[in-house]
């Protein structure tokens, strides 16, 4: 109701009020103070009355709009399921068309329709392509032989049986990520990403697998698969005369397995002619909090010619001198750290330099300890600029390209031996 009309109504109010007041004067011989009590009583009654009729007709427009908006609310929410569901379906499309195409570096560098994709990435496919069913082969064997038992698509029931199902299934794929050099922007690097699909073709997250592959003591087999794949495709790229540098990811559990590390370092010992090209990975944490027999397994591969690389990297304060002795060779530090904490909180890696070190200068401190500074997680430009403020010499990022998958296989001559696929028997 309009406030106009809630003025008139109570200006009647008082009329009437006044009006009453007069009879009860004249008519009924009240005083003049009884007759002003009595208009006044009957104004408040009927202000009370039509503040209460008032109310009450609010109540109901009020109940009546939040019953639109609850209907409102359902609509929108019936909206969003379609829509999750029609884009569930578009990105199933995609991946199954993504499957049947050919690996291809993304962003700046990848090749458009029409025209032919880089040397390096066709090897790469034409590797790919040439295998097939080696690995599905020999786990038949393997289980023909009583040596695993078999695990059917409706066998799993935790993530630690879609874990084994995975592996055992080989549903085991290789994703590479480009890392560039700054400013130039050409790939110097690839950073090999293991992934894992269940039955139905989906992606399993690394945040649904991992904790379940540790809980299983599977982590070691997965990197296993990782790291023979990723040696399959950097020892085939040499004999073309092409050299490629992939960062691998190793878990600490890895390191300190008693059956799975003298097995690891004996097959690394066979191929350490490619100690330049076969860079290990571990979180800042991990290396850390690393004991002692993880400290003395890394010195064995260190000792062999391998390095290392340290990433998910959370505070800039780290000890220099404690990498270098560690064989670490690069760090990953997010450009958003970077900026954050050594730009604006003014933090500095911890070194023998006692001097004050300008931000601009802390690359140039990382290899004084023969350690490049790779900024990752380069989402747009702006990134970019921060990190060549600070000089860093190789940048990574979904702006140069996201990990993207390669076909799934190996070689016959190249499978990793069955001690080390199986983990003593654990993926039984």
């Amino acid at each position: 109701m309009p406030i106009i009309t809630h003025v008139i109504l109570y200006i009647g109010y008082a009329l009437i009020s006044v009006v009453v007041g007069l009879a009860l004067q004249r008519i009924g011989g009240e005083g003049l103070g009884g007759a002003f009590l009595g208009g006044i009583g009957l104004f408040c009654a009927c202000a009370v009355t039509h503040a209460g009729i008032t109310a009450s007709a609010a109540a109901a427009r009020a109940s009546a709009a939040e019953k639109r908006v609850s209907k409102d609310v359902e609509r929108l929410r019936h909206t969003q399921r379609e829509i999750s569901a029609d884009m569930d379906a578009v990105q199933t499309r995609l991946d199954q068309v993504e499957a049947h195409t050919a690996f291809a570096l993304p962003g700046p560098q990848q090749a458009q329709i029409g025209h032919e994709p880089p040397l390096e990435l066709k090897l790469i496919d034409q590797i790919v392509d040439k295998l097939g069913a080696a690995m599905d082969a020999r786990l038949q064997r393997i289980e023909a032989a009583g040596n695993i038992t078999a695990i059917g698509p409706g066998a799993a029931h935790g993530p630690m049986d879609m874990v084994r199902e995975a592996l055992l299934e080989n549903r085991v794929e290789l994703h590479l990520q480009p890392i560039v050099q700054l400013p130039q922007r050409k790939t110097a690097y690839y950073e090999g990403f293991t992934r894992l699909k269940d039955s139905n073709g989906r992606l399993i997250l690394p945040q649904e697998f991992i904790p379940a592959a540790e809980d299983a003591g599977l982590m070691p087999t997965i990197d296993n698969v990782l790291l023979f794949r990723c040696v399959q495709i950097v020892r085939k790229l040499m004999k073309q005369d092409r050299r490629v540098g992939i960062f691998c990811n190793l878990s600490p559990s890895a390191l300190s397995d008693e059956h799975f590390f003298p097995q690891f370092l004996d097959f690394m010992r066979e191929n350490r002619d490619l100690a330049g090209s076969v860079i290990f990975e571990i979180p800042q944490a991990s290396f850390e909090m690393r004991t002692s027999i993880e400290a003395r397994a890394m010195a064995k591969l260190v000792d062999l010619g391998f390095r290392f690389s340290i990433d998910k990297v959370s505070n800039v304060e780290i000890d220099l001198p404690d990498l270098e002795r560690a064989g670490v060779k690069y760090i990953k530090i997010s450009a958003q750290t970077l900026t954050e904490q050594i730009v604006r909180q003014g933090l500095r890696p911890r070194s023998a330099i006692t001097r004050e070190i300008a931000a601009a200068d802390i690359s140039a401190i990382f290899q004084r300890y023969g350690i490049d500074l790779i900024a990752e997680r380069i989402e747009n430009e702006q990134l970019v600029l921060e990190a060549l403020d600070l000089e860093a010499p190789f940048g990574q990022g979904h702006l140069f390209g996201a990990p993207r998958p390669i076909k799934e296989s190996l070689l016959e001559e190249t499978q990793p031996p069955r001690e080390i696929m199986l983990a003593r028997g654990r993926m039984a």
